[in-house]
C-alpha cells in the first residue's frame, strides 16, 4: 500500500478544492426587474390559458416556461386562483380606461350610452383571447374557488358606471328603481354578449353581414335601454 507523503495530500486537497463547483449567488432583483418579470409571467400565462384553458394552466408549468423554479414563482402569485384573478382585473382595468375615454367628449345621456356600447363591442373584437378567458372559460376544477372578481373594486366601477349611464338615458322623470335599472343593462349587456359569442366565440359561423348586424345590435340595445320604464 503506497503511503502519501504530507505534501502529496495537501496538493491532493487543493486539486479537488479547485474542481468542485462553485454555488451560484442568488440572484436578486430590484422592483422594475420584478415588475417586469411579473408581467412576463402574466404575458406567458395568459397564453397559456387563452390556447388550453384553465386545465393546462399550471404554476409548475408557468414556472419551467419561465426558468423559475415553483418556489420563485409563488413569491409573484401565492396560488393559481390569485394568477387568474390578476388576469381577470388586467382586463377589467383596460375595459374600464376604455369605457371612460370613449364617451368623455359626449354630454347627451343617449349618445355617452352609444359610446359606451360601441367601446364595449369594440374592446373585445380587438381582443378575442381575452373575450375568451372572461367569457368562456370553463368551470373552477375540483378543489379551486370561485375568483371573488365581484369584490374588487374596478369590477364594482364597471358595474356602477353602466347603472348610471342606463338610469340617465331611462324615460320618465323619475329615476327608475334599482332592480329595473339591473334588468335593463343586463338585457343590453345580453343583447352585446350574444353577438361577440357568434362572432369571436363561433369564428366558423357564416357571418357575411357583421357591420350590419354590429350596427343593429347597437341600435336595438339602445333603444331598450332609452325605453327603460321609471320604477
Amino acid at each position: 500500500m503506497t503511503t502519501l507523503t504530507s505534501d502529496e495530500r495537501e496538493a491532493m486537497k487543493t486539486t479537488s478544492l479547485a474542481a468542485a463547483p462553485t454555488a451560484k449567488p442568488r440572484l436578486r432583483r430590484g422592483p422594475a426587474a420584478m415588475a417586469r418579470l411579473r408581467q412576463e409571467l402574466l404575458e406567458r400565462a395568459r397564453r397559456i390559458y387563452g390556447s388550453e384553458g384553465a386545465a393546462g394552466l399550471s404554476m409548475r408549468r408557468l414556472a419551467q416556461e419561465a426558468g423559475l423554479s415553483t418556489m420563485a414563482l409563488y413569491s409573484y402569485f401565492p396560488s393559481k386562483q390569485a394568477l387568474l384573478e390578476r388576469l381577470w382585473l388586467e382586463v377589467f382595468e383596460a375595459l374600464l380606461a376604455e369605457l371612460l375615454a370613449a364617451s368623455a367628449r359626449r354630454r347627451a345621456p343617449l349618445k355617452v350610452m352609444e359610446a359606451h356600447l360601441r367601446a364595449f363591442l369594440a374592446f373585445w373584437e380587438a381582443r378575442p383571447d381575452q373575450f375568451r378567458l372572461i367569457y368562456m372559460s370553463t368551470q373552477p376544477q375540483a378543489g379551486e374557488g370561485q375568483l371573488p372578481i365581484q369584490e374588487q373594486p374596478v369590477y364594482q366601477q364597471l358595474i356602477q358606471l353602466k347603472r348610471e349611464r342606463v338610469a340617465a338615458c331611462a324615460s320618465g322623470a323619475a329615476r327608475p328603481s334599482e332592480a329595473l335599472l339591473a334588468e335593463s343593462a343586463t338585457l343590453a349587456l345580453a343583447k352585446l354578449l350574444g353577438y361577440l359569442l357568434l362572432v369571436l366565440g363561433m369564428p366558423r359561423y357564416p357571418l357575411p353581414e357583421r357591420a350590419r348586424l354590429r350596427e343593429r345590435v347597437v341600435a336595438d340595445a339602445l333603444q331598450g335601454i332609452a325605453g327603460s320604464p321609471a320604477g
